[in-house]
């Protein structure tokens, strides 16, 4: 009798334990890496930067498009920054815009006139178009690119400079990128997505890229806010339209091209830039899409041969495409799955109790997350994730969601033509929906007149 418990215990526990596993296979395995980057970097983190003897020339390329409400507090943020403003080259670069992004830009030159700004166009749209003529431009010992959606910190250019300066190892570098909203003054849906956001900034930037600097791994030098020394940007192909995602094409252009002259691709924690939330679900939704979508693309022209699973493992690409691509379909199996089993004769308590436990797992596995953003923020962060404790138990869902709108990336690198402007599918379905009632009006208008003739 005690041998037949055992083994049916045995089998529940392999059973359900497969179940709850792999869902969080990739994601623990994410977050204890996290955790070591994070202990790892204690001491690294109060490392202070020695003051500078000179200061550098440094061209910042801004490209606008459509930015009439963002740009101002783009350029005063550049304006306004510790580093010598006769040291700084400012350029806009108008990329296509139909609104006052132009007035702007003449408001703020009338305000700053010791600095040195220039205004240009392009005549073909594109933002990778349009921070190639800025950097050709540019005259800078270093070539600096801002999203004109992006504010930076005032230490950010000087810390960008002491670190380059300090290492000239140093290619490229990329800054630490957060989310510019007051914590804890909503409770709407929106807002609680921004909250979650906020703690997936913190923990992908400020211990996630840590950990790849570290590793010299750097995937993406992200387009709102990267840095590079002008000898090397200038040696590279720039930025390029053939994938969605130029940020990450032009990194692996430049480890490419500084791998055998012992360069690497860096981040600098101390510089910060500020974007805004997610200002709607379609917008989240063609973002990660975007992300994902270019992600594999990328490797896709880098990759001549993909790795095996046991070659993956010792290739930090190979990692990303393990975590976010290939196990991506264990969790849809486990998705559509788990439901067909009450089909399938299984009690609907016990798939309930899988799934709250699933649930639990999750949620202590993001109140780890949690206390690890918390830990790595500035002391003004933590003040406002002190209100915010209760995200927690909607950063499972959040994460989910997530999981699909990436999972819809992957799908569109097989199905469609590569696209900057994403319609969520909510949107593709009331536009397709509006365009059958058309079809079904006139439909109806032809066979009256018809029957009337």
């Amino acid at each position: 009798m005690i041998e037949v418990f055992w083994e049916q215990a045995i089998r529940f526990g392999l059973f359900w334990g497969i179940w709850l596993l792999v869902p969080l296979l990739v994601d623990v395995s994410t977050a204890m890496v996290y955790f070591i980057s994070f202990l790892s970097n204690k001491k690294r983190k109060e490392e202070k930067t020695e003051e500078l003897n000179y200061f550098p020339y440094v061209t910042i390329v801004v490209p606008v498009h459509n930015s009439e409400d963002t740009l101002y507090a783009c350029l005063r943020s550049i304006a306004r920054q510790t580093y010598p403003r006769d040291c700084m080259q400012l350029i806009c670069v108008n990329n296509g815009s139909e609104d006052n992004s132009f007035a702007v830009f003449q408001r703020f030159q009338e305000e700053y006139t010791t600095m040195a700004v220039s205004w240009t166009a392009v005549e073909r749209a594109g933002k990778s178009i349009a921070l190639n003529a800025g950097m050709y431009s540019g005259h800078g010992s270093y070539m600096m690119n801002v999203d004109a959606d992006v504010w930076l910190d005032r230490e950010a250019v000087m810390n960008v400079v002491k670190t380059f300066e300090k290492d000239s190892s140093l290619a490229a570098a990329t800054g630490s990128v957060r989310v510019d909203k007051k914590i804890g003054e909503g409770s709407t849906v929106l807002d609680i997505i921004n909250y979650c956001e906020i703690i997936e900034y913190i923990v992908a930037f400020d211990i996630g890229r840590r950990y790849q600097d570290l590793k010299n791994s750097i995937f993406t030098l992200s387009g709102a806010f990267s840095v590079f020394r002008r000898d090397i940007i200038l040696q590279s192909f720039l930025y390029q339209t053939r994938t969605v995602s130029e940020d990450t094409d032009l990194t692996f252009n430049i480890r490419k091209a500084i791998q055998d002259s012992g360069g690497r691709i860096g981040f600098i924690a101390d510089a910060i830039a500020y974007v805004e939330p997610i200002e709607s679900m379609s917008r989240l939704y063609s973002q990660r899409v975007r992300w994902q979508r270019g992600e594999i693309e990328v490797t896709g022209v880098y990759y001549d041969k993909f790795p095996g699973i046991c070659e993956a493992l010792g290739d930090f690409v190979g990692r990303i495409l393990l975590s976010d691509h290939t196990l991506s379909f264990l969790r849809l199996a486990w998705t559509f799955l788990l439901p067909f089993l009450y089909f399938l004769g299984y009690p609907l308590p016990t798939l309930l109790v899988a799934l709250i436990g699933m649930f639990i797992c999750y949620l202590v596995l993001e109140t780890c997350t949690y206390a690890i953003a918390y830990k790595g923020a500035s002391e003004y962060y933590k003040k406002g994730l002190k209100k915010i404790w209760w995200i927690v138990f909607f950063m499972p869902l959040y994460r989910y969601l997530s999981y699909w709108f990436r999972l819809a990336g992957i799908i569109m690198v097989l199905t469609e033509e590569k696209s900057w402007k994403v319609e969520n599918p909510v949107t593709q379905l009331t536009d397709i929906m509006g365009e059958y009632m058309k079809v079904m009006k006139g439909s109806v208008l032809s066979v009256k007149k018809w029957l009337k003739s």
